[in-house]
């Protein structure tokens, strides 16, 4: 009998544009989904250190545990360095194929695919969560895409390159690499002639070098081909199914509200429904100097001024959440909302634990169970 293979955890991706707390609001939900006793991973796709400031820990390319209040030993972080994820993910790749990843960091066109391919962090980020999914007993995985409005192709990425990778050119153009002198059949004569006049065309474009460079490459993933292709689907299958569930992140701006809209039209493009719109700063919290304007006592007009301004701010802030809200009932009645208050915290990590305490009531409607 062959061995059982373990549960794949469930898959939650946050998208929504710049600027509206995306990354805290995916950190405050893995901490409310590990208070409620599920092994969690939270993964950044983007870049930056907004994950690590809302931990308030440091995260890098390696699962690691964080440690927050009430969390116990149930919730990881991942956040890619671009560069060294690149470096890890090709060392898992050529794990039984040393020769491939030798040939692969000295090629110099994969050093150019290191900084400058579009989609290539994206993949690499994806190949690392399938790896923590198939290594580590997790229950649910959040996924904090970048602050983009494309940021939802990566979840094509995958299975696009899996396809690249499984094509006949793959051979084809690891073939270039062959020696001039190679003994040939008579019959492979003419396939001598194409793949001159292949090389002229490549060199004509990219340059004398670039023939070597590009073969090289594909002669190196040629040997990893099957493990590339294997662990593409497996991220694809993360991604692309009717299980895993997608949350539309918005603030109360025109800009969010539109990236919002766009990126719901994707999803749905792509034959994708998101379970939740989350407002942040869609709540209307109690402000901590808001007792202070109920005082009997008589305020100094410079601190009155203050005050009256910071309450005119906050009811603009409110209304709009509320248009943003209005809006989306209007247009998309079955999509369930969850406003979140607006944190008045000196520190992202503040945040991160005061917007976990309104998640855990949301539960069942993002993830699927309490």
């Amino acid at each position: 009998m062959s061995p059982v293979s373990p549960p794949s955890p469930e898959i939650i991706v946050a998208v929504g544009g710049g600027g509206v707390g995306k990354t805290t609001t995916s950190a405050a939900l893995a901490l409310s989904l590990a208070r409620a006793g599920r092994r969690t991973l939270v993964v950044t796709i983007d870049p930056a250190r907004r994950l690590a400031d809302a931990l308030g820990t440091s995260v890098g390319s390696q699962v690691q545990p964080v440690t927050l209040p009430d969390a116990g030993d149930r919730l990881f972080a991942l956040m890619p360095e671009p560069r060294e994820a690149m470096r890890l993910f090709t060392e898992y790749l050529c794990a039984e194929e040393p020769e491939a990843l030798n040939r692969l960091l000295e090629n110099r066109l994969y050093r150019v695919l290191e900084e400058a391919v579009p989609g290539i962090h994206e993949l690499v980020c994806m190949s690392l969560v399938t790896r923590a999914a198939e290594e580590l007993d997790l229950d649910v995985i959040v996924i904090d895409t970048a602050p983009s409005r494309y940021a939802i192709d990566f979840v094509t990425y995958p299975r696009r390159l899996g396809k690249l990778l499984g094509n006949r050119a793959v051979a084809w153009l690891s073939g270039l690499s062959a020696p001039d002198d190679a003994p040939r059949s008579r019959s492979s004569r003419w396939l001598a002639w194409g793949r001159r006049r292949a090389e002229d065309a490549l060199s004509g474009v990219l340059g004398p070098n670039a023939v070597t460079d590009v073969a090289d490459l594909f002669a190196a993933m040629a040997l990893v081909r099957e493990r590339f292709v294997r662990l593409s689907r497996r991220a694809s299958d993360l991604l692309l199914v009717r299980q895993t569930r997608y949350l539309l992140v918005t603030a109360p701006t025109g800009a969010a509200s539109d990236n919002v809209r766009y990126l719901h039209a994707r999803l749905r493009k792509l034959k994708l429904s998101p379970v939740a719109l989350i407002v942040n700063q869609g709540l209307d919290a109690q402000a901590a100097w808001r007792p202070l304007l109920e005082s009997p006592e008589p305020l100094a007009p410079d601190l009155a001024e203050v005050l009256d301004q910071l309450e005119a701010e906050h009811a603009a802030r409110v209304r709009a959440a509320d248009r943003v809200r209005a809006a989306f009932s209007s247009s998309h009645r079955r999509l369930p909302q969850i406003p979140l208050p607006f944190v008045e915290a000196a520190s992202p990590r503040e945040v991160l634990l005061a917007l976990a305490v309104p998640f855990a009531e949301h539960l069942t409607t993002v993830s699927g169970r309490a």
